[in-house]
This record gives C-alpha cells, structure tokens and sequence, in this order.
C-alpha cells in the first residue's frame, strides 16, 4: 500500500517561507507571480490502512490548529 500526503497551512496562516520566496521573485525581477505558498508531501509506503494513515497525520505530520493535510491512495 502506498499512501501520499499533502501538508499545508490553513488560510490565514503566515507562511514565511512563501513570503520569502515571494519577495526573491520580486527581487529577480520576475512579475505575473500573485502567491507562493508552501507544503509538505510525505509518502507512506507499507500495509497500513486510511485508519492508520489519519492517525500519522494528525498524531505527528500535520498541527491541526495552523495546518490541514489531504490524503491520497496512490
């Protein structure tokens, strides 16, 4: 079984690493760009099931107050 899970910061949420990248593609001169944000993805690979998978993810990859996650059998 091999599972992939997306991490990502709820609305609202200051993402500093977006925001510096977003400023470096200002500072190369690069327009078009409206916003960058910025995520995790962890691929799970054994026999677990979405039970367990739930439970990796909030118990340890994902702060459920800043962050939420999407979760994908893949």
């Amino acid at each position: 079984m091999r599972w992939e899970v997306e991490v990502w910061y709820k609305a609202g949420v200051t993402d500093a690493v977006g925001d510096s990248v977003m400023k470096g593609i200002k500072d190369l001169g690069v327009g078009g760009v409206t916003s960058v944000k910025t995520g995790q993805v962890y691929i799970i690979e054994g026999k677990t099931d979405k039970k367990q998978i739930e439970k990796i993810c909030s118990g340890l990859l994902a702060n459920g107050i800043v962050q939420f996650y999407k979760i994908k059998k893949v």
